[in-house]
């Protein structure tokens, strides 16, 4: 509850931190430089890209903090802890002067209990309650301390909400909470590869902050910096990533994932953090558990070559996971074609030899189907040589369901001697009886090999590949048979990200939205259908997603469905 408790009560400090961390009488030094650090690539550069991973992943590196100039949080009155705020806020505003950083300040401490502390009538950074659910949700703030049993025991959680919030910085990559456990919780947050971003940036940030005048950090000569938990003493530090593990949580936990993480010396926690699930998909937070007697630089090195382990114990547990899956699928829907492929024991036999990363595909194609047990045919193809590459799983597939024997398919669009069409070759439904026009409607899916299929595609690939349907569809406008307009669901924050460019010139209102899905004209939200969304087709819901509709309404593309094209005509008649 004080910075001199270390020194004060070390006859049981020492002993609860030689239990916890076995230091056997080290002294704690602290260290971000990566020269020498055993593991580290010879480049220097910690590149999740190099381990196999081909989607960003969210990366976050944060330190706890304390000054000396206060109590830590457990002993603190609320008159301590909106000081402690008024005293942060010259920080602040140095860092929102600064080009680098800007940002926005986000506070708690609710009106009255301002003007009590500080004699000012109102506090000039209270965030409204719509706005902390907003940034809780986003993981820029905390949650409710009140509700956590082990802080309030603490007193850290006293006086709640006083005294809490968090900074922002204009690009939301570098965030410092004040109020939580620590005085200070200040962390840069990323999606990318390169754990160097994130770990380089907060070294810079922290220079920056304990370099204004006022802020000086508490320490021990043992134990580095002062926390009010003894398992953050040392660095402070908790590097981390969110990494999806689906096969070492295939039973809905985190329990075997945090089995395969222990012995490499990494904790799992659950996506919102300590006690909260992980996610559906099986996202795990990692990070390695050491604080104390290790530097800065060889805690994010150990982040990446755990990362390394862990992904090869995942792999791994591909195989076994799978055939657990199926069979669960299986005894719950029989027809459930997908499962029943999987096990077959030539298609056992065929995974057992596929590499780690076509292993990886083939349970992605396999995915859908074995998350919705209720599934019929249960698989999807995330790259069009899967047909090819994966022939021992899709042929099988392909047979259950469309019955081939062997065949080979053949395309034709001449109707000339096709059996069982009228002498005059029109297929006129007024020739049936019907007296009242119908709904007509012919489509084919269709995709490019420039690009990925959906299951498989990255939100930048989505975006991309609109854009290279623009091209077409002006082709398609110009044509005076054609004629017609784009209309597009990619938001302008999404567009820009990718494109560079401002504004989507195509993007249209929700209201238009309802409209075409009304007419049939463009499909439902895809978020909302878990087979899509397990199959990763559903993924970055909406972006890259929209339709072409020829000036008459008769002719529609739809770009960014289940296939990247579905492309129709219709009419009544």
């Amino acid at each position: 509850v004080d910075p001199k408790n270390y020194d004060e009560f070390a006859m049981f400090f020492d002993k609860v931190c030689e239990t916890y961390h076995h230091g056997g009488g080290k002294i704690h030094e602290t260290s971000w430089s990566l020269d020498g650090v055993e593991g580290l690539p010879a480049d220097g550069v910690l590149d999740l890209r190099k381990l196999g991973f081909e989607q960003p992943l969210s990366m976050r590196v944060r330190v706890g903090r304390n000054l000396t100039s206060f109590p830590l949080p457990g002993l603190m009155t609320k008159a301590d802890r909106i000081n402690f705020e008024k005293t942060m806020l010259k920080a602040f505003d140095v860092l929102k002067s600064d080009p680098k950083y800007g940002g926005t300040v986000y506070s708690l401490t609710p009106d009255a209990a301002w003007k009590e502390v500080t004699g000012q009538a109102k506090n000039p950074n209270l965030m409204s309650d719509a706005k902390y659910k907003e940034l809780v949700k986003a993981h820029v703030m905390f949650k409710d301390m009140d509700a956590d049993p082990y802080l309030k025991s603490a007193g850290i959680a006293s006086d709640w909400p006083c005294g809490r919030g968090c900074y922002r910085s204009a690009d939301g990559g570098f965030i410092i909470w004040f109020g939580e456990e620590d005085q200070l919780r200040i962390m840069c947050m990323a999606k990318g590869f390169k754990l160097n971003d994130v770990f380089d940036r907060l070294h810079t940030a922290l220079d920056s902050v304990e370099s204004i005048d006022g802020i000086q950090f508490a320490t021990s000569g043992k134990y580095g910096y002062v926390t009010s938990c003894p398992s953050n003493l040392g660095t402070g530090m908790r590097a981390s990533v969110h990494v999806k593990v689906p096969n070492l949580t295939s039973d809905g936990t985190e329990t075997q994932a945090k089995a395969a993480a222990k012995p490499l010396g990494l904790s799992v926690r659950g996506v919102g953090g300590e006690h909260t699930p992980i996610g559906a998909d099986g996202t795990i937070d990692l990070s390695p558990s050491k604080r104390l007697f290790i530097t800065e630089a060889e805690i994010i090195t150990k982040l990446y070559n755990g990362i390394k382990l862990l992904k090869e114990k995942e792999d791994a547990a591909t195989l076994p996971a799978l055939k657990t899956k199926a069979e669960i699928a299986l005894k719950a829907n029989p027809d459930n074609i997908c499962a029943q492929v999987l096990l077959d024991p030539e298609v056992q036999t065929w995974m057992a030899t596929l590499s780690p990363d076509k292993l990886a595909e083939l349970a992605l194609c396999a995915k859908s189907g074995l998350d919705n047990v209720d599934s019929g045919l249960g698989c999807y193809a995330v790259d069009p040589k899967n047909y090819d590459e994966f022939a021992m799983f899709f042929d099988k597939v392909c047979e259950t369901y469309h019955h081939g024997g062997g065949k080979i398919h053949e395309t034709s669009w001449s109707l000339d001697g096709v059996e069982g069409l009228p002498a005059d070759g029109v297929l006129d439904l007024r020739k049936l009886g019907f007296e009242q026009p119908l709904s007509m409607r012919v489509r084919v899916g269709r995709n490019l090999t420039s690009f990925p299929l959906p299951g498989l595609m990255t939100k930048a690939d989505r975006i991309n590949f609109e854009k290279t349907m623009l091209k077409a569809f002006d082709v398609l406008k110009s044509d005076p048979k054609y004629g017609g307009t784009v209309y597009s669901l990619t938001p302008d924050a999404a567009w820009k990200e990718v494109t560079g460019q401002a504004k989507n010139p195509n993007l249209m209102s929700d209201a238009k939205y309802k409209e075409l899905v009304k007419a049939h004209v463009m499909f439902k939200d895809m978020d909302a259908d878990p087979y899509l969304k397990s199959a990763g087709i559903a993924s970055d819901w909406p972006c890259g997603r929209g339709c072409y509709r020829s000036a008459d309404g008769g002719f529609i593309i739809w770009f960014g469905e289940e296939d990247q094209l579905r492309i129709m005509c219709m009419a009544k008649g």
